[in-house]
This record gives C-alpha cells, structure tokens and sequence, in this order.
C-alpha cells in the first residue's frame, strides 16, 4: 500500500530529506554530452538513533521512505524519458554540506526512454522541474536541509488540516 501524501510528508521531515542535482553525462565518439539528470535524494536517521551502521536496520527504515518520495515524485504519464531509481547501497555519508550528518542517499536518474545517448532536451529538463516541485510540496529542501523550513511546511500543513477540518486560528 502507498503511503498517503501527509505520511510522504511526515517521512521528509522525520528523515530531514533534502535533494541535489547532477547533470549525467555520457561520451559520444569523444564528446562528453550531458543525457539526463540525477536528483540525489539524501535522509538522516531518526532522533534518538545512535551509532548508525552501514546497511543496519535503521538506514533501511531511511531509504524505504527515500524511495517511497522518489516513487511518488516519478510522472506517472509514459513520456519519451525514462527513470532509475537506484539500489541500496548499505552505506552511510558524512557530508559537510549536511553538516555531517549521517545521510542514507537514493539516486533517480532522468534519462530518454530511446537513443540514450541523445543530448538533453525539454522533456528531460520537464520532468526535473516537476519532480523538484513535488520534492518541494513535501518539505524537502535543496542542497541543505533547514528548520526554519521544516517549521514553516510544518505550519503549513497544520493550518491546511485546520482549514480542512472547520477550524480557524
């Protein structure tokens, strides 16, 4: 069963899920050609974990909600692009732009579905604009993760469930 909207959105602020971009390239006859993206998705392990080990059961609870969010950001209409969401690697990282914390990381390539090695087009830089706009619907953040941001879709989302239920602040 898929989790709702609101559990995707609990997932990305239990496991502080931010996401960063890269370009994917090929060489084609000795020229490098960008094909795609890669939106790599990073998660933190829940507070109160200590001690987190490479494949352990907590990095598990972290990428099965990473690729819940990744599977629900996917566009669900076939398009001439196709997407990877890559394997667990049973591995922590430490990275200073996360202010090292320990991250679980999931990786969705955007490539074409035909003639992979092709250059970039519109579909491609489509699917990566909708699949960030979903990623930011969530909560997730670009590059680093930010309370002031959690706070702020955490009060969103209070006052939606207020709005939806007949309450008023």
């Amino acid at each position: 069963m898929e989790p709702d909207l609101n559990q995707l959105k609990e997932f990305v602020q239990r496991h502080k899920v931010c996401w960063k971009v890269w370009p994917e390239y090929t060489y084609v006859r000795s020229e490098k050609r960008q094909i795609g993206y890669e939106i790599e998705l990073a998660g933190t392990h829940e507070p109160g974990v200590t001690h987190p080990e490479p494949g352990c059961e907590h990095c598990q609870h972290v990428f099965t909600a990473l690729r819940q969010i990744a599977e629900h950001i996917l566009p669900r209409e076939e398009r001439p692009s196709m997407y990877e969401i890559g394997p667990f690697d049973q591995a922590i990282r430490y990275s200073p732009e996360h202010r090292n914390r320990p991250d679980v990381m999931l990786t969705v390539k955007i490539l074409h579905r035909h003639g992979y090695e092709r250059p970039l087009d519109e579909c491609e830089d489509l699917c990566l604009k909708e699949m960030e706009g979903r990623l930011q619907d969530l909560g997730a953040c670009r590059l680093q993760w930010s309370e002031r941001h959690a706070k702020s879709a955490e009060g969103s989302a209070a006052n939606a469930l207020s709005y939806l239920s007949g309450k008023t602040n």
